[in-house]
């Protein structure tokens, strides 16, 4: 299946793009991506259109970047500057195609679709992982080789947690005892949530390891953002007392697609209690790592494998209560693909209107 290509994706977290270039895959396009002299971000086609070296193996004088391979320098608009051999011609072909790009919410975004259709406003907005006031935290990445769409579907079903991740961010089914995981199911103004709760619970290792509480009740509702972004919300209050109180662990879930068969995951977590203790950030930091690189893509990568590249609903998958926002989420991707396919030869319309329109 085609990819989506007007929206913004994630290409880097702010704090780790210097001048050094780097190069990524994005919807199988290869870009590189660097700042320029004042700091202001750059994404450009990744590859050298004169013997096709990847231009991350350059290096960036200035604005500009430099082909480690021949020395041809090209402008942070795409345009062939100087051509160190023979005669200096540049030739017509000599010249890279330059993305939007935008710098937000400690976060490198790029427009993979028709320039004329990035509005910046359109892009994913939260302030834990800036707001250093307010919240403690950091952010990670992990490479997945499997379908980005079962990344979506293992973060939208949290009644895995229970049994992939006891040891780690979730809670023992044994020791939650009789008290059921309660659900529930939206969509509103293109977002898809699915909003989980358990009251009367222990907390789980992760929480353990900075609330005083021994019982208290979790709220786990997380949104997704079409096509890939997704925002958990995730408090665990004393009995009673209302979402989005007591200890607080906001995560945002960046899945960018960079082939069909693998993508690429941003994740940032943050906590809104013992904010100057940077051993608890990396003790957290542990925990988190353990549950997605040794629990949740071992088991992505093998529902892969077993899939065998067939289409998912041709798989005619068994449907559980639970799974409504997976099945919409991959629904309404799918219908956004092929109108935007379909709009090709005509105007297209733009990614706010296209998604309210799937999902009506």
């Amino acid at each position: 299946m085609p990819f989506l290509q007007n929206s913004w994706y994630c290409a880097s977290w702010s704090k780790d793009l210097t001048s050094r270039p780097v190069g990524i895959r994005i919807l199988d396009e290869d870009l590189v991506i660097y700042r320029r002299a004042d700091g202001v971000p750059v994404a450009m086609t990744g590859i050298c259109p004169h013997r096709f070296a990847p231009l991350s193996l350059g290096k960036v004088d200035g604005d500009d970047i430099i082909c480690g391979y021949h020395g041809l320098r090209f402008d942070p608009h795409g345009a062939c500057t100087h051509n160190p051999h023979g005669k200096g011609m540049v030739p017509p072909r000599a010249r890279l195609t330059p993305y939007p790009v935008e710098d937000r919410s400690g976060a490198i975004w790029v427009w993979m679709g028709d320039p004329e259709h990035a509005n910046a406003s359109d892009i994913l907005s939260f302030d834990f992982l800036t707001d250093t006031q307010a919240w403690a935290g950091f952010s990670g990445y992990l490479h997945i080789n499997s379908n980005y769409q079962l990344v979506i579907d293992n973060l939208l079903d949290l009644t895995h947690a229970a049994y992939l991740h006891p040891n780690s961010v979730g809670v023992d089914p044994k020791l939650r005892g009789d008290r059921k995981l309660k659900y529930k199911f939206s969509v509103e103004d293109g977002v898809i949530t699915s909003d989980y709760s358990v009251e009367g619970t222990p907390p789980s290792p992760l929480l353990r390891l900075w609330t005083d509480r021994e019982i208290g009740d979790i709220y786990s509702p997380i949104s997704l953002h079409l096509p890939s972004n997704l925002v958990l919300d995730l408090s665990m209050t004393d009995r009673g007392m209302a979402r989005g109180t007591g200890s607080r662990m906001p995560s945002v879930h960046l899945i960018v697609p960079e082939t069909e068969t693998s993508c690429h995951y941003f994740y940032a977590l943050s906590r809104n209690g013992r904010l100057d203790d940077p051993a608890l950030s990396e003790s957290m930091a542990n925990i988190i790592r353990q549950a997605f690189v040794d629990e949740d893509e071992p088991m992505i990568r093998a529902v892969h494998d077993a899939m065998r590249g067939r289409d998912f609903f041709a798989l005619e998958p068994a449907i559980l209560e639970t799974d409504a926002a997976g099945l919409t989420a991959r629904r309404a991707l799918a219908k956004l693909i092929k109108q935007e396919q379909a709009a090709l030869k005509k105007s297209p319309a733009g990614p706010s209107d296209a998604l309210t329109e799937s999902l009506s």
